[in-house]
C-alpha cells in the first residue's frame, strides 16, 4: 500500500460511488450560504484535457468549493477518472508526483484521459518540479489538470515553460460588487457590462442610463458592499444575521497570519501595516512612511511586508503612471485592500486601532474593480503589468487612476460638490482629453461622465466575467 492510498480514496468517494459527490463538505457548505453566487472561473475554465492551468486567488475565497463544483458537472456527465488531492499538509514537491502516479494505479479503470484538481499546491515550495516531472514523462499530456494556490508569486506557471499545452491562469477573487448586487440583493442588472474605456462610448451611455434607473438601490448597495464586502463567510454572516459575524474578521487575519509567519515575518508588524494601509487610503505612501507605522528597521522590510501581503492577494498596490513612460515603481505609490472586508482586520484586532479612511475605502472598491477589469497579470505586487495606475504632475495635481490601454482612460473619485466634479473634469479634459468621473449619486453624462459609483461599479464586469477568466 503507498503513503497516499487511504488519502486518495477518502478524498475521491465518486471513484467507488457517483453520488457520494453530493456528500462532499464543501458541497454541503456550499448549500448552506443562503445565496447563490458563481465565481467567473466556473464557466471560464475549458474542462478540455490537454492542459494545465492554473487558480488562485487570496485563501477562504472559494477556491477549493469552485473545484468541487466542477468535479460534480464532471461526474454528473459519467467521467469516472476525476482526481481531487489538497496538499495543504505537504510540504515536498516529489508529492504532487506520488499522488498523482500513485492514484492512477489505484482507480480500477485508470486508460484514458484524467481530470486532475490540485488544491493549494503553492504550500509546496518549487511545486512545479512535481508538474513538469509529470509532464515529462507523459502522465499528465493528455490529462486536464488544474492547479490552485493563494500566492502570486509561488504559483509562478511561467516556470512549466512548454509543459502547460492548452493550459492558462485564472483568478479567483472575492464576489465582484455587480454579482453582490445580483446574488445577495437580488437586484436586475443588464447582462452588457463594459470597459473603462467603452464607458466613453455610446454604447457605454446607454448602459449607464439604464443603470441610473435604480441609482437608489445601486448606491445603499454600495454603502452595504463597503461593510460586508464579497467573502463567502462575510456575506453568509450579512445574509443569517445582518452584520458580519464575531469569528470571521479574526478567522480570515490567522489565516493570513500564518501565511506570514511562514514566511518568516511577524504577525504584528504586518497587523500595523494593515492599519496604517488603512487610515492612508487614497493618498501615495513612502516605503518610509510605512516603516515608521510598523515599527521596523528598514523601509526594504517595510515593502517585503508590502509585496508579501501583495502576493498573498490581500493588498492592491497601485503604482505612479507616466504619460508615455510607463510605471514608476521608484517613486510613491497608492495601497488599497483587494476586499472591504480586509479592511476592517486592523480596527477590530487592535485596541484603539484607527479605523479605515471612509473615503479612502469607497476609493479602494473602485481600484480593486479597475484592477480585475484590467488585469492581465495575477502577481499584484508587480508593477510591470501595468493594468491600474495613478497619475501625478511635476505641479502636485492627481488623478485618482489610470487604466493603460490603446487610448488610456483616466478615472477621478469625487464626491458630489459641483466644484469637485468640475475641477476633476477640467482637469482630465486638459491632461488626458477625456475621463471618468465616479461620484456619490451625480449622474451626467457629459462628454466626461459623471457616473454615481453604483452605476460605474454595477457596469464594469471583471475582466473573466466579460469575456473570459484568463488572464
Amino acid at each position: 500500500m503507498g503513503p497516499y492510498d487511504d488519502q486518495i480514496r477518502e478524498l475521491n468517494p465518486w471513484w467507488h460511488t457517483a453520488s457520494a459527490v453530493d456528500d462532499d463538505p464543501h458541497l454541503r457548505e456550499l448549500a448552506r450560504f443562503g445565496f447563490k453566487w458563481d465565481p467567473p472561473a466556473l464557466t471560464a475554465i475549458p474542462l478540455v484535457p490537454g492542459g494545465v492551468h492554473t487558480l488562485r486567488g487570496p485563501r477562504q475565497v472559494g477556491k477549493s468549493t469552485s473545484l468541487k463544483r466542477l468535479i460534480r458537472r464532471l461526474v454528473d456527465a459519467g467521467e469516472r477518472r476525476v482526481l481531487y488531492f489538497s496538499f495543504d499538509l505537504e510540504r515536498r514537491n516529489r508529492a504532487i508526483r506520488d499522488v498523482v502516479m500513485r492514484a492512477k494505479r489505484l482507480h480500477p479503470d485508470p486508460d484514458g484521459p484524467w481530470f486532475i484538481f490540485l488544491d493549494e499546491v503553492t504550500s509546496i515550495e518549487a511545486w512545479q518540479l512535481g508538474i513538469k516531472y509529470l509532464w515529462d514523462n507523459g502522465t499528465i499530456r493528455d490529462d486536464l489538470v488544474i492547479c490552485t494556490g493563494s500566492s502570486g508569486r509561488r504559483m509562478g506557471a511561467e516556470q512549466l515553460p512548454g509543459r502547460r499545452g492548452n493550459g492558462r491562469d485564472f483568478l479567483h477573487l472575492p464576489m465582484s460588487f455587480r454579482a453582490f448586487c445580483r446574488s445577495v440583493l437580488d437586484l436586475t442588472l443588464p447582462e452588457r457590462t463594459v470597459t473603462a474605456e467603452e464607458w466613453l462610448t455610446p454604447s457605454g451611455e446607454r448602459l449607464a442610463r439604464e443603470l441610473n434607473l435604480q441609482a437608489e438601490a445601486l448606491s445603499d448597495a454600495v454603502d452595504l458592499y463597503a461593510r460586508v464586502g464579497g467573502f463567502p463567510a462575510a456575506v453568509r454572516d450579512h445574509i443569517t444575521h445582518g452584520a458580519t459575524g464575531e469569528s470571521t474578521i479574526p478567522m480570515v487575519w490567522e489565516i493570513i497570519a500564518g501565511d506570514i509567519q511562514e514566511g518568516g515575518y511577524d504577525k504584528h508588524s504586518a497587523l500595523r501595516l494593515l492599519e496604517r494601509v488603512g487610515v492612508g487610503l487614497g493618498s501615495p505612501l513612502a516605503w518610509s512612511t510605512l516603516r515608521e507605522a510598523m515599527d521596523v528597521g528598514s523601509h526594504n522590510t517595510a515593502k517585503a511586508y508590502t509585496h508579501l501581503l501583495s502576493e498573498s492577494f490581500i493588498l492592491l498596490t497601485i503604482f505612479q503612471w507616466a504619460q508615455g513612460g510607463g510605471f514608476r515603481p521608484e517613486r510613491q505609490r497608492k495601497i488599497y485592500f483587494v476586499d472591504p472586508l480586509l479592511a476592517q482586520i486592523a480596527s477590530t484586532l487592535i485596541p484603539g486601532g484607527r479605523k479605515p479612511n471612509e473615503d479612502g475605502l469607497r476609493e479602494g472598491i473602485v481600484a480593486a474593480a479597475l484592477y480585475a477589469s484590467a488585469a492581465h497579470r495575477l502577481t499584484l505586487a508587480d508593477p510591470l503589468p501595468g493594468s491600474v495606475g495613478f497619475w501625478k504632475s511635476s505641479d502636485g495635481r492627481e488623478t485618482d487612476f489610470v487604466v493603460p490601454s490603446k487610448a488610456s482612460v483616466p478615472v477621478e473619485v469625487k464626491g458630489d460638490s459641483k466644484r469637485g466634479v468640475s475641477g476633476a473634469r477640467l482637469s482630465m479634459r486638459r491632461t488626458f482629453g477625456k475621463g471618468i468621473v465616479v461620484t456619490r449619486t451625480t449622474f451626467d453624462p457629459d462628454e466626461i461622465p459623471a457616473l454615481p459609483m453604483g452605476v460605474f461599479l454595477a457596469g464594469l464586469a471583471p475582466r473573466s466575467e466579460r469575456r473570459s477568466a484568463e488572464l
